[in-house]
């Protein structure tokens, strides 16, 4: 603000310096008009003030009302056991279900078979729920069962029965989610010695693909401190929602902070598959691109390449068009696509079978097609 009514005045003082001012035939010397004009022209000011207090307080509350939501996990395989967290999502009568990784209840390690190294996942034959109450901890040891899981997303529901009164914490909407906004990690880092712990951090990225050997799916990228034993756990907002399922993060000596959760639209979708019939079949769209650029002029949406057979091909689209929009049978509105992350992750959160519609721009103009069914996956 100091230089703009620096400026001002100099350009006043050029204009005005040796002139009777307002006509009144009085003439003032450069100092003196700098001095009337920085009366006539005050600074901005600007008062801006955050309530720590309660900010603190949000946080004290929302961690917990949400703390006995994020347990404990014990799997034991035919290769390996190690421990990892979980996140209750659902209540029916007594039965609790839980949302976590796959790896912390499936394990694997390649194998060769037929001359070729594979990878082989082995199922956890002994299931442990752990909960902590006044300080101690406590197991559940029957009836957790493993309802399914998907290697692909990295994740896998059980259900255990207690009398016990656990929380149960409710999914947001990941779409809606922005980058800077504080994030609040719930997990069992290094085993149960550290349980409950909560960190925390900021979204660092909306939407990272990533695609790791069986995994592959959009992720959301966040600096809440995450370590062995918070694979499973839950990555809350402000508000207590659930907005991700911790699964990974960068181990390098050159890189700190780069976690990763998969967003909770996500998880909505494959547990509701999962609690169904315990397998998961992925939708196909029918459309490939480069994932990094868009060639065909503008500076968003996903520039396609149509597959034979697929729902994008049955909309009507052709080689060359862009998508700029998806809506499927739960949107009320179209979900803005600028990249193919964006794309990727909304056809994932959607099922086979359902309605789709795609707003898309060909030759310069915004077009929107008439509804598809999604087909299956090729590979599934």
């Amino acid at each position: 603000m100091r230089k703009i009514l620096i400026v001002l005045i100099i350009s006043l003082s050029l204009l005005l310096s040796g002139c009777s001012a307002f006509n009144s035939g009085t003439t003032y010397t450069e100092d003196e008009l700098t001095e009337l004009i920085e009366s006539l022209i005050p600074e901005a000011e600007v008062t801006t003030s955050y309530d720590l207090s309660s900010f603190e307080n949000a946080i004290t509350q929302m961690a917990e009302t949400s703390k006995s939501g994020v347990i404990g996990i014990t799997a034991i395989s035919g290769i390996s056991s190690g421990t990892g967290s979980g996140v209750i999502y659902k209540l029916d009568g007594n039965k609790y279900y839980v949302v976590t990784n796959a790896h912390v209840v499936v394990h694997s390690q390649l194998e060769n078979i037929d001359s070729e190294l594979t990878e082989v996942y082995y199922e956890a034959f002994s299931l442990k729920i752990v909960y902590e109450k006044n300080g101690l901890l406590f197991e559940i040891t029957e009836n957790v069962e493993l309802v399914g899981y998907d290697i692909t997303t990295d994740l896998s529901v059980l259900t255990f029965e207690s009398d016990q009164d656990f929380a149960v914490i409710e999914m947001a909407d990941s779409y809606q989610l922005e980058l800077g906004q504080f994030v609040f990690a719930i997990g069992n880092p290094l085993g149960f010695e550290y349980y409950g712990t909560v960190t925390m951090g900021i979204i660092s990225g909306t939407t990272r693909y990533v695609d790791y050997g069986d995994f592959s799916a959009t992720l959301i990228q966040h600096d809440a401190a995450i370590s062995p034993g918070n694979s499973g756990g839950a990555l809350l907002n402000l508000e207590g929602e659930l907005i991700g399922i911790n699964n990974m993060k960068i181990v390098d000596d050159s890189v700190t902070g780069i976690g990763f959760a998969i967003p909770s639209n996500t998880v909505r979708r494959i547990v509701a598959d999962l609690e169904d019939d315990g397998i998961i079949t992925r939708p196909y769209l029918g459309v490939s691109t480069n994932a990094l650029s868009n060639t065909c002029g503008l500076e968003y949406g996903v520039c396609i390449n149509i597959q034979a057979g697929g729902a994008a091909e049955a909309a009507g689209l052709l080689d060359g068009d862009v998508i700029i929009g998806y809506m499927n049978a739960d949107m009320t509105e179209f979900l803005e696509i600028l990249n193919f992350n964006d794309l990727k992750e909304a056809i994932l959160n959607s099922s086979v079978g359902e309605n789709v519609t795609i707003k898309y721009v060909r030759d310069g103009v915004e077009k929107i097609s008439d509804e598809v069914v999604l087909g299956t996956h090729p590979d599934d």
